[in-house]
């Protein structure tokens, strides 16, 4: 059987049985895989479960199975070892958010090095300094839904200035359950004219920013079929 090398992110590791665990992998160089590893939950397996612990950026030789199988690794090692997501809980609970996102939304079965060059730049940002800006959330959720294919239409004016969920784009009307008031679309327009290195001039009210994280929220169910709800939602409220 042929195999490959790739990048990957670990996406989500569960218990399969009393020695093994099924681990999802978005790797570099085909898409969002499953793997099975055994004999992984053993005392003399050490610590090699670890490295399978979901966030972790891995480099690893795996066999080449249909992409719809379980396929199996020959070999894995850690790619970067994180300085602040492991460490600074405000950090790590922003970048489990962002997984939690990322794993909803990213299901492609077949490679999109862009895409995962998107994901892993922005863990190695996040890891790169003790502290995040309380808006970083919301941009890498606008900037996810770019490389997805349904990012927002910059189009705000004096008379398009309610932001329209639905149709992605601004509007001179508002549209029961799928418009932004005035004053959350202005909020929606100064994030859509920002990139990270300008995050730092901008300031939005915790009240508006949860209001801004749920819009993102309901704007990726309603472009993404099948958008579950997010369990780390409540903690990074809790931390931002």
């Amino acid at each position: 059987m042929k195999i490959y090398t790739s990048k990957g992110i670990i996406f989500k590791s569960l218990k399969y049985s009393e020695t093994s665990i099924i681990c999802d992998i978005y790797t570099r160089e085909k898409g969002l895989r499953s793997f099975i590893i055994s004999g992984v939950r053993t005392s003399k397996a050490g610590s090699k479960a670890a490295i399978y612990q979901h966030l972790n950026l891995v480099e690893l030789i795996s066999y080449d199975q249909d992409a719809d199988k379980l396929a199996r690794i020959k070999e894995i090692r850690l790619d970067h070892h994180y300085q602040y997501i492991n460490t600074q809980v405000v950090i790590s609970s922003i970048a489990i958010f962002m997984l939690e996102v990322s794993r909803n939304a990213v299901r492609e079965k077949e490679a999109n090095t862009e895409l995962f060059d998107f994901l892993e730049n922005w863990l190695m940002y996040l890891d790169s300094g003790p502290s995040a800006h309380p808006c970083i959330h919301l941009l890498f959720m606008l900037q996810l839904s770019n490389e997805l294919g349904f990012g927002p239409m910059n189009n705000f004016s004096q008379i398009n200035c309610f932001f329209d969920m639905m149709e992605g784009s601004f509007s001179d009307n508002i549209i029961p359950e799928y418009s932004l008031n005035e004053e959350e679309s202005k909020a929606f327009k100064l994030l859509l004219e920002i990139n990270r290195d300008q995050i730092m001039n901008i300031s939005i009210p915790k009240s508006l920013r949860d209001v801004m994280t749920e819009h993102l929220i309901t704007y990726f169910r309603l472009h993404i079929s099948g958008f579950r709800t997010l369990n780390s939602l409540e903690v990074l409220r809790s931390v931002l």
